[in-house]
């Protein structure tokens, strides 16, 4: 990729996005893209994600939002004729070449398992590859989640996998809506590149990081700061920060590296995670244990009142998925494109910021 060709992002005013901005002007670990970087942007959206992370990186106010060859463009990302029609005016009245590649970060990030079946991933991805054929884009690199993938083994057992465990046609029972938008999301990249399109993927973990209180990324910074997260469990996930999954993706951007790459640093069980969050944003609230015997089997047992109204959600299958599974993640893929933060520093260094940041 040409570093001075014009470049979309969606997303950048969201956690990750706004790091992978601060990547592409060169404040984090690669080299500065020198080329125009058009940043998507509802009328509605908050700037705040953007300034937070200019203060946690120690750059001035506005090095981001303001930055030279950073253009902020108001669209919908909804309609790509709309979005198409945009890029066309401001591009025309910049006298700036369109986009020849664009990162697509934007997304919607409810995980829990009675989170809504109105997301936006899959129409959003659409409209987003819709948008790449019109403008005939040379490379399009999309951002999904650990979540699409799965294993074999029972729930609670352990079983380690990779890049290539993507099983779209798991039962929609064992599966959350955020995990189905995900799936969809991705199929529909994977056909685009069939069809031609030059693609990358990455494949998160759970990222942690950092911004403001009262947004999704950081609810669970904010729930054990303020005491309200009522338990954790024995199982585990992935993990990566927000600095390493932004690095990698402008790095698998750049060179166009196909993946997918899947970006976990570190598989940790839930109540270490939670402990050393605590600690590192100083929590004292001792938070109650529930491990997988006896309680896996219990919630199994009362499955049946899965379909009660208001507390039927904490007895589905994607619960106990979501509470006890032990599926570890092979993060090498992504390691190999960008070296991988401990778990301990990615803690402190965020805990620490938000620790001031939130009084």
């Amino acid at each position: 990729m040409d570093s001075t060709d014009t470049l979309f992002i969606t997303g950048a005013t969201g956690q990750l996005g706004a790091f992978v901005l601060a990547e592409l002007l060169g404040r984090m670990s690669t080299e500065g893209f020198e080329g125009p970087i058009l940043c998507a942007r509802r009328a509605s959206s908050s700037m705040d994600q953007v300034h937070m992370v200019e203060d946690f990186l120690e750059l001035e106010r506005e090095a981001l939002a303001k930055a030279q060859n950073v253009k902020w463009l108001h669209c919908d990302l909804s309609d790509a004729h709309h979005t198409k029609n945009a890029i066309d005016e401001y591009c025309t009245k910049e006298n700036l070449p369109q986009p020849s590649t664009i990162i697509h970060a934007a997304a919607t990030i409810n995980v829990s398992p009675s989170a809504a079946k109105g997301t936006s991933n899959e129409q959003l991805t659409d409209e987003m590859l819709l948008l790449a054929e019109m403008l005939g884009v040379q490379h399009f690199t999309h951002i999904s989640s650990i979540a699409v993938m799965g294993g074999s083994v029972s729930l609670g057992e352990e079983e380690v996998i990779g890049p290539e465990h993507f099983h779209p046609n798991r039962s929609d029972a064992f599966l959350s809506n955020y995990a189905l938008g995900k799936i969809a999301s991705e199929l529909r990249v994977w056909a685009a590149q069939a069809a031609g399109l030059s693609i990358s993927i990455v494949r998160p973990g759970v990222i942690l990081g950092m911004g403001p209180k009262a947004n999704a990324p950081q609810e669970l910074w904010a729930r054990i700061l303020d005491g309200k997260l009522p338990l954790t469990t024995d199982g585990s996930t992935g993990v990566v920060d927000v600095r390493d999954v932004a690095s990698l993706v402008v790095k698998a951007h750049t060179h166009k590296v196909e993946g997918p790459l899947v970006a976990v640093a570190e598989n940790v069980p839930f109540y270490e995670l939670v402990d050393g969050m605590g600690a590192a944003i100083g929590a004292r609230r001792k938070i109650k244990r529930l491990n997988a015997n006896p309680w896996l089997e219990r919630m199994r047992f009362l499955g049946f009142l899965s379909h009660v109204p208001v507390v039927g959600r904490f007895f589905t299958p994607q619960m106990r998925i979501m509470l006890f599974s032990r599926v570890k993640y092979d993060g090498a893929s992504g390691g190999a494109i960008h070296p991988y933060r401990p778990l301990d520093q990615t803690l402190n260094d965020f805990g620490s910021f938000l620790q001031k940041a939130w009084k």
